[in-house]
């Protein structure tokens, strides 16, 4: 064992200040769109019951499935529906009847909500794998950069 000439050791430090700022980095928020539907929007078109109201959720449940996919959370929604805004039955294929005036009316609706703080919920979570893809973006730069010269 080597004696001690009383200096403190700083790479048990250095270490753990790594280690942090390597996962504070990793850190990432998702924002997502709640999976239940605001009640002024399930009473668009009736009550809280019934059969506007599975349509209501069934547009609501397409809108977080699909359209904030799509979408970022701080744009403005096109004025009209996109062809994704459509209900689908149990095998994933868009229902043969539609309600045209319900779903410009769910359209609208959904437009108006999109905008709205409280309709979004905001999570954490750790992305381990963030220096892969920037690894793999820098390499691909690299060679397209090398294929145009």
């Amino acid at each position: 064992m080597r004696p001690s000439d009383g200096r403190f050791k700083l790479w048990p430090a250095a270490v753990i200040l790594i280690v942090f700022v390597f996962a504070a980095v990793s850190t990432t928020p998702t924002v997502k769109l709640n999976s239940t539907p605001p009640a002024d929007f399930v009473v668009l078109r009736g009550s809280a019951a019934g059969p506007e109201a599975a349509l209501a959720k069934g547009y609501w449940e397409v809108t977080t499935r699909v359209i904030q996919l799509k979408y970022s959370r701080t744009t403005a929604l096109p004025a009209e529906a996109p062809a994704e805004f459509r209900l689908v039955d149990g095998t994933g294929k868009p229902t043969k009847v539609e309600d045209q005036a319900a779903r410009a009316a769910y359209w609208t609706k959904v437009r108006m909500e999109w905008l709205k703080p409280d309709n979004w919920h905001t999570s954490y979570g750790i992305d381990w794998e963030w220096p892969v893809r920037n690894a793999k973006d820098c390499s691909r730069a690299i060679m397209q950069f090398i294929n145009k010269t």
